[in-house]
């Protein structure tokens, strides 16, 4: 088998056919994610003309009630709902025992109050008690439910159970236990009277309260039955639509009825149809997103190439546009308001950031009309969501600051409240249609915006991306890494800074990435804080190192502040792209000082090529290409005793020519008609550094 032939067609074709297939996946996802139902062709607002042809009734529809109306109704049920109770039968054998021990315990102060009487009283008391005891559980002791509401009234109604049979009652045809209580003390206490005061008053104090007891209880479960059982009897419909008559007209006002009509249909449309046309559907909808993201393809195909061919760049996209259209789907199918509470500004807001705004927008508009086949109004989704992005990703045209999130989530806030107000002045007439729950719902989408902060943080570490706002946190001098180049290694950093101005200027002629390599150039000499007495730009009164020095030895330590630069970057974590300034801003040049003295010292000899050239490799982007061409004219810049305009010429041709020369460009994607814009760029800028200032004269004496 030819491994050879195999590998070298994997290179060739693995990228373009996993950019196709994850193209068609995610198609495919958001395909399985809709609703296989048909859309509803009609999309129309409430108090505003029907703008379509007349909508006449294709068949014959119910017309359903409105959530409204059906909790109203269910309301209704519950709040004139009578409760189930069951008697309990006492047995009167049980009865008759609870009265003799009773009596019993209250002998001894009966017999206190009556004395040779206390039989004849007791056996009177015990007959007394049973008697009324027993008539009063033959008409019934209710047990009253925990939520009986004793000021309400009305009569108390119920249903008393017998077998099979239920019976409507009302409270007042039986006892409480308080009534029962009541009628008992006062029946005994009468028939007690002819004994005497005493003996009555004995008597009554005697705890006749533990003799009463509930005998007609809740039955729980046979109410809870027959609530569900009139729930579930509610009609959900109000009428019926009739096929062939008319619905609304053309140009009539879209009102409340109008309005049930119309879903109602809406509900009914795809049952009504036949199933046989999910097939279809889905059809329609695989074509519908398959279009749109094929113009998406084709627009980072055509006008972000760099983009379409690094696979991080589409991963994150798809990534992104994945969590926006499965949190819909999710947040849906729970019937969410997903035009209030889903903050799907975070979408651009990202790839604003990371990518740049051209991709933000498109991606967000592409995203947002597939995620309007989730919601309910698909018009009033999109008139608040996709302006909602233009608006966060012009808030952030220069972004420098993180805090420029936050600011961009207030503007998305004050957009959404004020489009939300003018659809519902627009639709209804009247301020008090403005709901506070919504505007409530926006704002706390305004909080979720702002979690992009971190969101983005953690996806620049997953993808290895690198946002301009971090580029500015770390190109700010303030940074701890660069305070310690500016005390260690002071030349070095103001040559820093100077590399980082001048290839800062040619990044915005030619197009490239102006704050990276601004940043590149920042840290591109790092290494040189190991021992920065021997870079000239360091050196003070004359004093070099290198003059004790071989030069094998010098141009070894010389080249040894590229691996000291990535040591020094990797222990405080700089990003990869960093790192790629340090290790190409000498390309694999060599070090002409110490090489152009050793071959003077050795005519004839050929010297150690690995003693004196730097291990590269070579620039590989047109922003570190930028910077080795600024770093070398820079350098030889301070160099120069005449500052003239042709010197400074000169200098600039000579230098980028000889870089050209040995090939160090041969890897970066930079054009000579760029090279040749960054050569003005850099004549002009040095021109402004060292142009001649005005001789103050001195002062005649």
């Amino acid at each position: 088998m030819n491994y050879q032939w195999i590998r070298s067609k994997w290179n060739r074709y693995y990228k373009p056919v996993y950019r196709i297939l994850m193209f068609i996946a995610v198609s495919l996802l958001a395909v399985f994610l809709l609703p296989n139902s048909g859309k509803f062709k009609y999309e129309y607002e409430l108090g505003r003309p029907w703008k379509y042809n007349d909508l006449i009734a294709p068949f014959d529809f119910p017309i359903f009630k409105s959530n409204a109306e059906i909790a109203a109704e269910r309301d209704s049920v519950v709040a004139n709902f009578v409760p189930y109770f069951v008697r309990d039968s006492i047995a009167a054998d049980s009865v008759s025992a609870a009265i003799r021990i009773f009596v019993s315990n209250g002998r001894g102060e009966i017999a206190r109050a009556c004395g040779p009487e206390t039989e004849i009283v007791t056996r009177r008391l015990n007959d007394v008690i049973l008697s009324v005891l027993m008539g009063i559980y033959d008409k019934g002791v209710i047990q009253l439910p925990d939520n009986y509401d004793s000021q309400n009234g009305s009569e108390y109604e119920f249903m008393l159970v017998y077998g099979n049979l239920a019976e409507p009652y009302a409270l007042s045809e039986m006892y409480t236990c308080s009534r029962a209580y009541n009628h008992l003390v006062a029946a005994v206490a009468d028939s007690m009277a002819p004994f005497g005061e005493a003996v009555r008053q004995a008597v009554g104090r005697m705890p006749f309260y533990s003799l009463v007891a509930a005998n007609v209880l809740p039955d729980n479960a046979r109410t809870e039955q027959e609530r569900m059982a009139r729930i579930n009897t509610l009609t959900l419909t109000s009428g019926k639509m009739v096929a062939g008559q008319k619905i609304i007209a053309t140009g009539e006002l879209v009102d409340s009825f109008t309005s049930q009509v119309i879903e109602s249909l809406d509900k009914v449309y795809d049952s009504q149809l036949g199933a046989n046309r999910t097939m279809q559907i889905v059809c329609g909808q695989l074509l519908m997103i398959l279009c749109l993201m094929a113009t998406l393809f084709m627009f980072l195909q055509i006008f972000r190439r760099e983009v379409f061919d690094t696979l991080r760049c589409v991963n994150l996209i798809l990534l992104m546009m994945v969590l926006v259209i499965v949190g819909s789907s999710m947040m849906s199918a729970r019937h969410f308001n997903l035009s209030q509470v889903a903050p799907f500004v975070m979408l651009p807001i990202v790839l604003r950031t990371l990518l740049d705004s051209r991709i933000a927008m498109y991606v967000h508009t592409v995203t947002m009309i597939i995620v309007s086949f989730f919601a309910y109004n698909s018009f009033m989704f999109i008139l608040l969501h996709i302006p909602a992005g233009m608006l966060a990703i012009m808030s952030l045209s220069n972004l420098s600051r993180r805090v420029q999130i936050f600011k961009a989530a207030v503007y998305v806030v004050v957009y959404y409240v004020l489009v939300y107000i003018g659809m519902r002045l627009w639709q209804m007439g009247e301020v008090s249609s403005v709901s506070i729950t919504s505007l409530a719902m926006f704002a706390l989408n305004g909080v979720l915006i702002a979690l992009s902060y971190p969101l983005i943080y953690i996806l620049e570490r997953l993808f290895g991306f690198l946002s301009d706002v971090t580029l500015v946190e770390l190109s700010d001098t303030n940074n701890p890494l660069l305070r310690q180049l500016a005390e260690k290694a002071p030349g070095t950093f103001h040559h820093s800074m100077q590399v980082g101005t001048l290839a800062q200027a040619v990044a915005y002629e030619i197009k490239a990435n102006p704050m990276l390599v601004r940043t590149g150039a920042m840290y591109h000499d790092i290494g040189k804080m190991v021992a920065p007495l021997y870079f000239t730009e360091n050196q003070t009164n004359n004093i070099n190192p290198h003059d004790s020095m071989d030069l094998e030895e010098s141009a070894r330590l010389v080249i040894r502040h590229v691996a000291n630069g990535v040591q020094i970057a990797r222990k405080h974590n700089l990003p990869q792209q960093v790192i790629d300034f340090i290790t190409t801003h000498q390309g694999t040049t060599v070090t002409r000082y110490f090489y152009v003295l050793w071959l003077n010292a050795h005519q004839g000899q050929t010297p150690d090529d690995a003693t004196f050239r730097y291990p590269g490799p070579k620039p590989f982007s047109k922003e570190t290409a930028i910077l080795m061409m600024a770093d070398a004219v820079e350098a030889s810049s301070r160099s120069l005793t005449d500052f003239s305009d042709e010197r400074i010429d000169a200098l600039v041709e000579k230098i980028v020519d000889g870089q050209i020369s040995e090939h160090q460009f041969d890897d970066a994607p930079i054009t000579l008609k760029e090279i040749s814009i960054a050569k003005k760029v850099f004549k002009q800028k040095l021109k402004n550094m060292y142009h001649a200032r005005v001789q103050y004269p001195e002062l005649l004496k």
